[in-house]
């Protein structure tokens, strides 16, 4: 049995790694976003669609990257995801070619997926989709809050027969829940923002009314609607993980919203670009949101769900409260950020756990020791970037992946390094995460807008939550005119 105290204890894993008797393929779109539990785990492959530029650096910490788009260059998935790689016969082809154990470590689990890998004969390390259905759901959240004994944001579900009646306009819900209130949609369930929407003008209300006129929204048949208070304060999030010992609890870490200069405004609003970790918050707010996720995890192992999940929260330092919004029932954004800052700070990642847990090896742990050390101070940013335009763009010139730092309003490549440690003052920062090509075009805003992820050593938000301090701002437009030519895209 392995008996997992600190960091030291972790760190006997970066040499003699994990043995699984068999194959794990993290399996995504690039390959980056899963890359990272290679650094413990044997013979660890990763199976992804894009040919970017990333994969020539991550190779060394994996023992092969399949990259689908080389090998068959013209293909087009009718949708870019995990469940339409898995579907592609080259890939089954690929996963078959390997005896033994096998096992597909995923960012979720969907029935989509669960009929995709049927006769592959591997194991998932990724809950079962009716458990995310569950907890992801945003009427079976405020239910399973409730079960778990914790008190979700005021308001009230809705069937969406109910909710179209003329009696329930925008008056009666500013009556009840004050002049700007939420709508959140539950048969949404993609992150970074998709499916809430916050009201705060009986315009706004009524435009929204009259688009969902017929039940359907999106393409998604509506079947109930979930309406809430809005909640001033930080957009906040908690990353956990469940085990059979009782729940890890990272640090608070603060989303990044609806950056213009990153995200097209057609997104809509309430868009996840990003993280700040390491804020500072007083002892009070730090154990509501420490107890919140063990609470919450606790009672998720009860129901059959292990291993990494995470918590949206909102932190209202006036009221000094925390309040729960969401539960992400996967890999979140914050990943492997966060992971990559924790073996920075020697914190063992929450990633070994999920592993272990899932590939039932033996182990035993102290949670309440160990959530001392993820309170533990770290200090970093992420940042999506993305096509801001209403038109394709091409890439001009074909950056490398590494550390870069910001100088004389230039970025000067200086090695291929993609973690933070290398990050030796406030102007370097690291390009990774689908990184493209000379020549590549970035479609317009939409899920494949997406260029790079950019990571940085200090907190990059203004104290209004809404800007980049002007520092990071600059960084951002020398990355895009190196890219494109141009300052903003």
């Amino acid at each position: 049995m392995l008996r997992i105290k600190n960091y030291k204890d972790f760190k006997y894993f970066l040499q003699d790694k994990l043995d699984t008797k068999g194959v794990i393929f993290g399996v995504g779109v690039t390959s980056f976003m899963r890359f990272f539990p290679s650094l413990f785990v044997k013979n660890f492959k990763i199976i992804c669609f894009k040919d970017s530029k990333d994969n020539q650096v991550l190779e060394k910490y994996l023992d092969e990257i399949f990259i689908l788009k080389k090998r068959r260059p013209t293909l087009k998935l009718p949708f870019t995801n995990t469940n339409n790689i898995l579907r592609n016969k080259t890939v089954q082809n690929y996963i078959k070619s390997h005896k033994g154990k096998k096992y597909l470590f995923l960012y979720k689990a969907d029935k989509n997926i669960t009929k995709a890998i049927k006769g592959l004969n591997v194991k998932l390390i990724a809950n079962r989709a009716h458990l995310n259905k569950l907890f992801e759901n945003k009427v079976n959240f405020r239910r399973q809050l409730i079960r778990a004994g914790l008190q979700p944001v005021p308001g009230q579900i809705m069937k969406f027969s109910e909710f179209q009646k003329p009696e329930y306009d925008f008056d009666f819900f500013v009556n009840k829940y004050g002049p700007k209130f939420v709508l959140q949609l539950p048969d949404f369930r993609l992150g970074g923002g998709k499916g809430t929407l916050f009201i705060d003008s009986k315009r706004k209300f009524n435009e929204f009314k009259k688009k969902i006129e017929s039940g359907i929204y999106k393409r998604k048949e509506l079947q109930t609607i979930n309406i809430t208070k809005f909640i001033e304060g930080k957009s906040c999030s908690i990353a956990c993980c469940a085990t059979k010992y009782g729940t890890l609890v990272s640090g608070i870490q603060q989303q990044i919203m609806d950056i213009p200069q990153v995200i097209a405004k057609k997104k809509g609003n309430g868009v996840f670009v990003g993280h700040v970790f390491g804020l500072k918050f007083n002892p009070s707010i730090n154990k509501q949101a420490r107890e919140m996720g063990e609470k919450f995890g606790k009672y998720m192992y009860s129901k059959g769900y292990k291993g990494i999940f995470g918590l949206d929260i909102i932190i209202n330092q006036k009221e000094n409260k925390v309040y729960p919004i969401e539960c992400n029932a996967r890999y979140t954004g914050a990943f492997p950020m966060i992971s990559m800052l924790c073996m920075k700070y020697k914190i063992i990642p929450l990633d070994f756990f999920h592993f272990l847990e899932f590939l039932k090896i033996p182990y035993k742990i102290n949670v309440k020791e160990l959530n001392k050390k993820y309170q533990k101070q770290i200090k970093g940013s992420h940042l999506i970037l993305s096509n801001t335009r209403d038109y394709s763009i091409e890439v001009k010139n074909e950056l490398e992946v590494g550390t870069y730092r910001y100088q004389k309003n230039k970025i000067k490549y200086l090695s291929d390094n993609i973690f933070y440690d290398d990050l030796k003052t406030a102007n370097d920062f690291v390009l990774v995460d689908g990184v493209p090509k000379k020549g590549q075009k970035i479609k317009k805003w939409s899920r494949t807008a997406r260029i790079v992820h950019v990571l940085f050593n200090a907190d990059i938000l203004k104290a209004n939550d809404k800007e980049l301090k002007d520092k990071y701002l600059n960084i951002v437009y020398a990355i895009y005119k190196a890219m494109f030519g141009k300052k903003q895209p």
